[in-house]
């Protein structure tokens, strides 16, 4: 289980976060918290941004370390 918040991924000063087994799990969930505390935002982002965004989550999921092994 991984953890990671909104703010490091572009939400800045967000703290909301997720809790997720899989790297899709945690984006399905950003993403519905982003459609609805961050509209502007989103109805702003272009496919580039959105692809930018992507290589960006997919850094932070790689770099995160797994919750249960600090258990």
């Amino acid at each position: 289980m991984k953890t990671i918040k909104c703010s490091q991924v572009g939400g800045e000063g967000c703290d909301f976060e997720v809790k997720a087994e899989t790297a899709e799990d945690a984006k399905a969930q950003l993403s519905a918290h982003a459609k609805e505390a961050h509209a502007e935002m989103m109805a702003a982002a272009t496919s580039e941004s959105m692809e930018e965004w992507d290589k960006n989550f997919e850094k932070v999921w790689a770099e995160t370390p797994d919750d249960s092994a600090a258990e």
